[in-house]
């Protein structure tokens, strides 16, 4: 026997059609009892598929809750009407690569193609990510034209009208709302100097209230001078030594370093006698011919003071003037 789908109690249960329900619709009965014949006709009984046909499990896995139970209001959404999803908004290909399929496309397809493709364009960039990255469709590159002799023409007149300067326009400066000197009242009297007055100490009088004041215990603690022991200051001569003092033992350290430090021996050149006689060997010493012409003076000669400086050199003698040089040492106002 066959098994129910398993239904919640609160839900209603709609009853089958009625039995006399051919009459309101008798074509649509007529389509359905041609449907039966041809289905037992084709269908192949056997005892075997309708026994693998029943189900092994005569109680269903879970039975299905009911929708008034549930806390939300369920919205019946049509599939048309489907919202988009990121995974939706990510799998739409990229608008770029849309546009050069379409040039490609172009002479290949049936327009009723292209106007998929073209729906197919708009969704992606209508997409949300598409929009955040602001893409815009691919433009066409516009051709350069060269330009005519008209063209030269214009261009060559906007560069005259570019290179002549600019003309500098001089502000007129307002008239200063300043008033004449001699209109001014006021000016002598703000050109004195300023008189600072010097106010007076008042002389210092004893006021009642202050005849009346008691002073406070704390006042006169304060008043009174601080008292410091004299005997810890100044001390009678000889002053006395305590005996740990004196019957201390030095230790092997402090004997060490009590010692003076001791430098190294000098070298037997730096403790000499007299410091200023010639050693015997510098006497003895013979002098090479590298070192005797290194100790003769060396001779200067002045290149710069000629023997006889009024001489003309034979390459003056042979020059020849320019025009600008002739114009040059012409006198001054010398036409």
């Amino acid at each position: 026997m066959w098994l129910k789908e398993a239904q919640a109690e609160c839900c209603e249960i709609v009853e089958p059609l009625v039995s006399h329900a051919e009459c309101f619709v008798p074509d649509v009965c007529e389509e359905l009892s041609q449907l039966q014949c041809l289905h037992d006709q084709q269908f192949i009984r056997r005892r075997r598929i309708w026994e693998l046909a029943k189900p092994t499990r005569r109680v269903p896995r879970f039975t299905p809750l009911c929708p008034c139970k549930l806390k939300k209001p369920i919205e019946i959404v049509h599939l048309e009407k489907r919202g988009h999803t990121r995974t939706e908004q990510l799998a739409y290909p990229t608008v770029r690569r849309l546009m050069l399929f379409k040039k490609d496309v172009a002479n290949l397809f049936d327009p009723y193609r292209l106007v998929n493709l073209n729906r197919v364009i708009r969704k992606s960039l209508l997409s949300v990510y598409s929009r955040l990255a602001n893409i815009q469709p691919p433009q066409e590159k516009k051709k350069i034209t060269k330009w005519d002799k008209t063209d030269w023409a214009k261009h060559t007149i906007i560069l005259v009208k570019l290179a002549k300067p600019k003309k500098t326009f001089e502000e007129k400066k307002p008239p200063s709302p300043s008033m004449p000197l001699k209109k001014m009242k006021r000016y002598k009297s703000l050109a004195l100097p300023k008189k600072h007055e010097e106010l007076e100490k008042p002389v210092w009088i004893l006021t009642i209230s202050m005849s009346r004041y008691k002073a406070s215990e704390r006042t006169k603690t304060l008043a009174k001078p601080t008292e410091r022991d004299a005997s810890q200051l100044h001390r009678e001569l000889p002053v006395e030594i305590p005996r740990g003092a004196l019957k201390h033992k030095a230790s092997k350290r402090t004997v060490e370093l009590s010692e003076p430090r001791r430098t190294a021996k000098a070298a037997p050149s730096d403790l000499k006698e007299n410091p200023f006689v010639v050693s015997p060997n510098a006497l003895k010493y013979k002098a090479s011919k590298r070192t005797k012409e290194l100790a003769e003076a060396r001779e200067y000669e002045n290149k710069h003071i000629r023997e006889d400086p009024f001489a003309i050199s034979p390459a003056a003698l042979k020059a020849k003037a320019k025009p600008r040089i002739i114009e040059l040492a012409k006198p001054k106002g010398s036409a």
